[in-house]
């Protein structure tokens, strides 16, 4: 048969392919981000009329509204395991749909083949000549892709083809094909305040031309990778790939021809961006996509030389534990990858990690100070106060490794707001932190 007889020997609508290879008590692993939406819908309404129960769902943070917070998706009909929350998923474990799994996205590929799903539900592209279906730039979706058993493909045109190493997918490899065409969901990106372009004055200023970056989500991320333009010869090794990254290649101020590792190319695991963007990655080899595992090993990392590291934080106490991913014992997002690259960039040659965040977070009571005597109960603590190097508020830059805890405590005080700086100091005089 032609790859093209075997694609549509395999055509079936959302509820044929489900009733064909979904059965009760099924691990199914859904990628996360942008999921194959008519699919899981499809899926969803037939748990909540009760004629599949013991569904189990892995994945990341997923960008529409599936209604997680349904009170008829009770925990012995449907639940969704979540390494990283957004808005839905933290509405969803309300209700007990939705629980979360700490994990490090260097252990993705371990974690696959530890829950060995039965189905994976996944958006792609429509095959090409070959007869390979390209999963976009989706970096965490390879391990469960290959550790399931079976596979389910939403084919949408709009998906990206992106360069990559485990990408492809041949149609002899599919069990189902269930065609459904819309425009890719891309939130907004956040908008860079005046805090934000003050803080990356901060990092800007210690990131050298030639350097390798790691940029992560959100108002300083941008700042940062937008405030580049006056640097050369930069490299990325990122786990997101953004509209910042794009735009500084297509001027040629990352040219990535000074990386020590994976020279000539950016290399990346997810990109969450514009259509222009997404536009710029289709069918580029010179933005090269990787699994989770590969671009958030460690060693991967710190073969960069000159790795610059930029991530942001909740809170963080006058030792320099830092909470990145609950809110008290409110999960609020998750571990990601940031420890893997604060590691890496601390172990490259010339490498520098950065702690990013607005001195405090404005709450329904007033402001409270994101440096903090001691984290909240029930805070999580995402990065260890010994793997910490530098830190950055509106109010400045310091640098906390190899210090001890009254210079750390006193370096932290130095970029609190001003409003909170002498109770900060009376309380960690009071608790024997200075002394």
């Amino acid at each position: 048969m032609t790859y093209d007889e075997i694609y549509k020997s395999k055509l079936m609508t959302a509820d044929e392919a489900i009733k064909a290879h979904i059965k009760n008590g099924d691990k199914l692993f859904l990628g996360g981000l942008g999921i194959a939406k008519e699919t899981f819908t499809t899926l969803l309404n037939k748990i909540k009329e009760g004629e599949y129960s013991g569904i189990s769902a892995y994945g990341n943070l997923i960008l529409n509204d599936m209604g997680l917070d349904d009170e008829r998706l009770t925990p012995d009909k449907f639940r969704y395991y979540a390494y990283f929350y957004g808005g839905y998923e933290r509405s969803g474990a309300k209700y007990g749909s939705v629980t979360n799994v700490p994990l490090h996205l260097n252990q993705f590929e371990e974690y696959m083949k530890f829950v060995s799903p039965d189905v994976a539900v996944i958006p792609m592209s429509p095959p090409d000549e070959q007869g390979f279906c390209n999963i976009g730039p989706a970096g965490y979706i390879p391990a469960g892709i290959v550790n399931s058993k079976k596979i389910i493909a939403e084919i949408n045109k709009n998906i990206p083809r992106v360069c990559g190493s485990r990408h492809d997918f041949h149609v002899s490899e599919i069990s189902a094909f269930v065609e459904h065409n819309e425009p890719i969901d891309i939130p907004p990106s956040g908008e860079s305040s005046e805090t934000d372009k003050k803080i990356a004055s901060y990092i800007l200023e210690q990131i050298p031309d030639g350097a390798c970056i790691q940029l992560g989500i959100g108002g300083t991320a941008n700042a940062v990778g937008y405030g580049l333009v006056d640097k050369k010869h930069l490299g990325v090794h990122s786990e997101m790939y953004g509209d910042s990254m794009a735009y500084l290649q297509k001027l040629g101020v990352i040219d990535n021809s000074q990386k020590t590792f994976m020279p000539g190319r950016s290399v990346c695991g997810f990109t969450m961006a514009t259509r222009e963007t997404l536009d710029y990655i289709d069918k580029n080899p010179r933005v090269y996509y990787e699994p989770y595992q590969y671009v958030n090993d460690v060693k991967n990392i710190a073969a960069n030389d000159n790795m610059i590291s930029i991530n942001t934080g909740l809170s963080m106490d006058l030792t320099g534990q830092l909470c990145s991913e609950s809110i008290g014992f409110r999960q609020f997002s998750g571990s990601g990858g940031q420890v893997d690259y604060i590691r890496g960039a601390t172990l490259s040659k010339g490498g520098k990690s950065f702690i990013a965040m607005s001195s405090v977070a404005n709450t329904k009571n007033g402001p409270v100070s994101k440096i903090c005597l001691s984290l909240a109960p029930g805070s999580i603590v995402t990065t260890l106060r010994a793997e910490i190097m530098y830190v950055v508020t509106e109010y400045g830059c310091v640098n906390l490794r190899f210090c001890d805890v009254p210079t750390r405590a006193k370096r932290l005080i130095s970029i609190a707001h001003p409003d909170f700086r002498d109770e900060l100091t009376f309380e960690a005089k009071k608790n024997g932190l200075i002394y």
